[in-house]
């Protein structure tokens, strides 16, 4: 273990980069031309406070995410952070809601991923998942997000003159598409190898974005909601929701 970080080659030594591609997280690449000493992030033994800064963001349009970690204060730290606002949270709203109606409506290509293909990361997916099952508030906010999404989705399909039965479609392609699991839609909507639920075992239902997701869009488009009656936390076979 080396004693710090400052230098790149001790960072490559303890941080296997091609273990998040094999999950299909992301690939990372360190910017050994445009880093400087010290410009990384890592444990190490002395004690120094480090700082990072999102320098480009894929969720606004640039080519790559890439970040600076610098121990002790960053000159442009104050600037970057002052900039973070309600402004900024809506342009990545607005480019991804874009790209993703885009290919429900189009069948553009929801992004340029040629060495980790299109499926979501499931580590990633338990990640966001494992808060909810300790807080109440936080199922609850997983719940009004996915809700907020889901109805924002059928609205723009309906807008562009989608019909009912073609914009479900569309969505369990989506869906499907991008790994979120197995769905059979009829009476019910069943979902196998969701990912959401995907190695959790809590007794109880635990799909609160996907729940929520469900409900808005249904809403819009159907004037329908769903409760979920049936998850692989619970130990079914499958994740089921009901129509109400």
């Amino acid at each position: 273990m080396p004693k710090n970080f400052s230098e790149v080659k001790n960072v490559k030594k303890v941080f296997p980069l091609e273990l998040y591609q094999k999950w299909g997280l992301h690939v990372i690449e360190y910017l050994e031309d445009a880093s400087k000493k010290d410009e990384h992030q890592g444990l190490e033994k002395e004690d120094r406070d480090w700082n990072a800064m999102e320098i480009k963001c894929v969720g606004l349009g640039d080519p790559y995410c890439e970040l600076k970690f610098v121990p002790g204060e960053l000159p442009e730290m104050k600037e970057f952070l002052e900039g973070i606002d309600s402004s900024i949270v809506e342009k990545i709203h607005d480019h991804l809601m874009d790209q993703l109606v885009g290919f429900l409506i189009h069948n553009r290509p929801l992004g340029d991923r040629p060495r980790l293909g299109s499926g979501f990361f499931f580590p990633g997916i338990l990640f966001d998942t494992y808060p909810s099952l300790l807080s109440e508030r936080f199922q609850m906010a997983l719940r009004m997000g996915g809700a907020k999404a889901g109805k924002e989705v059928g609205v723009h399909l309906l807008d562009e003159g989608i019909t009912e039965d073609h914009a479900v479609k569309r969505l369990i392609d989506f869906m499907e598409y991008c790994n979120v699991g197995k769905i059979t839609l009829g009476e019910t909507i069943q979902m196998k190898e969701n990912c959401e639920t995907f190695g959790l075992n809590t007794g109880e239902p635990t799909c609160h974005f996907t729940t929520g997701f469900l409900n808005g869009f249904f809403s819009a488009v159907r004037n329908q909601h769903v409760k979920e009656t049936r998850c692989i936390a619970m130990g079914d076979p499958y994740c089921e929701w009901e129509f109400r």
